[in-house]
């Protein structure tokens, strides 16, 4: 019997990632550990210490940009990593035996689907399964074309405990609708979040980037922070919305799709915050720069 390791984002896509691992390969006794890219290293050196990577057939990472500090770990004949996001298709020549898959996809569930749909031609998925590949991608764009898929997102989020394990249990076998703790997660998210942006003092100004001018809005919340940013965005119609969560002195960057502009906020939030990310999201730490920055915002 194999012996195979997954490691996937703590999210919505990297959960479903691993569900359309398990349903295409039908492998047992898969080790499946979640992190944030954040984390990665430290979670996988944790893991590490219990097991020997090289005694693993292979080593599977899906969702996680594990090029910038973290190729000793991973660089191996045994390893396959497979991922969508922009930054890490950027860096895929950094790799030497890895296996990879590095491709800019509106989602990293998707890519994986439709891989493996042509390599395993023999399996075919249910109907509920396509749908949880279906709603995990337009969530993960931000699409939001389908009624069911931010609510997904809002019970992943909404998870106490072994996140991972309550997917697999709710959603394991694909999206079959939402049960009665569900809706109530739901309910409850809704509730919050309403207030959490009833509440928001928004901050504005013009800031010059790369030697051009942009709109830039910030906030302050500690929780809800894709849809503070997307608020912010939505109502002030401003290009790039700075999200500052003062509980963990990190900040998050949410750029305006709808508007066409060369800025990274990978490449921003690595200069301001010492941290990382994608063209359209990233984050890092609240560092004297972003609030240097910040105090040149006036309130709306």
């Amino acid at each position: 019997m194999k012996k195979i390791a997954v490691f996937t984002d703590c999210d919505l896509d990297g959960l479903s990632t691993f569900q359309v691992f398990r349903w295409y390969t039908k492998h047992e006794n898969i080790y499946h550990e979640i992190c944030s890219q954040s984390n990665f290293r430290k979670t996988f050196q944790r893991w590490a210490k219990r097991n020997r990577p090289s005694d693993f057939d292979k080593i599977y990472i899906f969702d996680l940009d594990v090029s910038q500090n973290n190729i000793d770990l991973v660089d191996y004949k045994n390893f396959v990593i497979i991922d969508h996001h922009d930054s890490h298709v950027r860096n895929k020549d950094k790799y030497k035996y890895a296996k990879t898959a590095l491709k800019e996809y509106t989602s990293c569930c998707k890519l994986l689907y439709s891989m493996f749909k042509h390599k395993y031609k023999d399996v075919k998925l249910t109907i509920p399964q396509k749908l949880l590949v279906l709603l995990t991608d337009d969530y993960d764009s931000y699409e939001l074309k389908m009624k069911d898929s931010y609510n997904l997102n809002v019970v992943v989020w909404n998870y106490a405990g072994d996140r991972a394990g309550q997917f697999l249990r709710d959603f394991g076998d694909g999206f079959k609708g939402f049960s009665d703790v569900h809706h109530n997660m739901i309910h409850f998210n809704n509730k919050r979040v309403a207030r959490i942006l009833r509440e928001l003092q928004v901050f504005s100004g013009v800031i010059p980037i790369a030697g051009k001018d942009y709109h830039v809005c910030a906030t302050m919340a500690d929780k809800c922070l894709n849809e503070v940013a997307h608020h912010v965005i939505d109502k002030h119609g401003c290009d790039i919305c700075l999200v500052v969560n003062m509980r963990t002195r990190r900040v998050s960057f949410r750029k305006n799709k709808e508007q066409a502009f060369e800025v990274d906020l990978g490449k921003l939030a690595a200069n301001l915050a010492d941290g990382g990310g994608h063209i359209h999201s990233a984050g890092g730490s609240l560092t004297d720069r972003v609030m240097t920055l910040t105090k040149i915002l006036k309130p709306v």
